[in-house]
């Protein structure tokens, strides 16, 4: 048996009421969460005129509903139609602003991972003989013949380029998609990186390698290493909603900061890809003269955290 009709309309007027506010709004939906929110209640509203169809055909909520879901549909449509202005919007200021707004997290990031490097070179310059633990034995042969792997790839640049970025990927990804276990794995993963990162360091400079491997890290380092901070700054950011959730509901809040969380890594992709050509078409070899290699890499690092701590602050005012 149907639900009277009043009990129906008291129960998800509110809803209707939200959506019809959301279309009545003369400004364009642009941030994610008003799209989301756009999306929630168009769906809740066209299940809403099903029920009407079949239980209450031809009342003033059935024709209320369907016109209600034809304005959401046409408001759906059209922003999809604007995608391509939202995208320029979101790099233009949602994600440089994002990561203003979470860079305590993606400094803490940071910290960890410098850490984690000092605790490498460290351990290797005082203790050389702990190699065997840190470095793979196959660099660790290469630096024994005195040569540097990076130089002895034996790939196309493309394949080199493709390979760099899959390991970038799952390093990033993997630092903020651990962010659910309460940020834990997230600083494993930034520690044992950057422990990685300075006892391969120390191993070279132990071999007489260590400026070969700062030369070929010079063109590309500084972004990379900046891209792999910011996801492992949005790992922390959901960490941080978990343990820390403040006043409101746990899930309200894991929701909202996840949201937060991932714009940081959708917004850092773009850069990772790029800056994964560079590694593989420019670091290796000698083809590319060091001091430009590095002159490149201080230009790129620059140019990122000049947009990143900049763009759209005047738009903003």
């Amino acid at each position: 048996m149907s639900e009277p009709l009043p009990a129906f309309v008291a129960a998800q007027k509110p809803a209707w009421d939200m959506l019809a506010g959301l279309l009545d709004a003369p400004e364009a939906i642009r941030a994610p969460s008003q799209l989301f929110e756009l999306d929630r209640l168009y769906r809740r509203a066209a299940a809403d005129l099903a029920r009407a169809q079949s239980a209450y055909p031809g009342t003033d909520v059935h024709r209320y509903l369907n016109q209600l879901c034809g304005r959401a549909y046409g408001r759906i449509y059209a922003q999809r139609a604007g995608r391509l202005g939202a995208l320029r919007e979101f790099f233009a200021r949602g994600f440089p602003q994002a990561v203003r707004d979470e860079l305590q997290f993606v400094g803490a990031a940071a910290g960890l991972m410098a850490v984690g490097v000092l605790v490498g070179m460290t351990t290797l310059l005082l203790q050389p003989g702990l190699a065997d633990l840190f470095v793979p034995e196959t660099l660790q042969r290469y630096v024994a013949e005195q040569r540097l792997w990076t130089d002895d790839i034996g790939l196309p640049p493309s394949e080199i380029a493709t390979q760099i970025l899959t390991n970038n990927l799952q390093v990033s990804v993997g630092a903020f998609a651990l962010g659910i276990t309460g940020g834990l794995g997230t600083v494993f993963v930034l520690l044992n990186n950057g422990v990685f990162l300075g006892a391969t360091l120390a191993h070279c400079f132990n071999g007489g390698m260590g400026e070969g491997l700062l030369v070929f890290m010079s063109a590309h380092g500084f972004v990379e290493l900046s891209v792999i901070a910011l996801c492992g700054g949005a790992g922390l950011v959901v960490g941080h909603a978990l343990i820390v959730p403040g006043e409101r509901p746990r899930g309200e809040v894991l929701r909202e900061r996840s949201r937060r969380a991932v714009q940081l890594v959708l917004g850092s992709a773009p850069f990772l890809a790029a800056i994964g050509v560079v590694e593989g078409y420019v670091s290796p070899g000698h083809l590319v003269p060091a001091p430009l290699k590095l002159a490149l890499g201080l230009f790129l690092g620059a140019g990122f955290w000049a947009y990143l701590l900049s763009a759209g602050r005047r738009q903003r005012r």
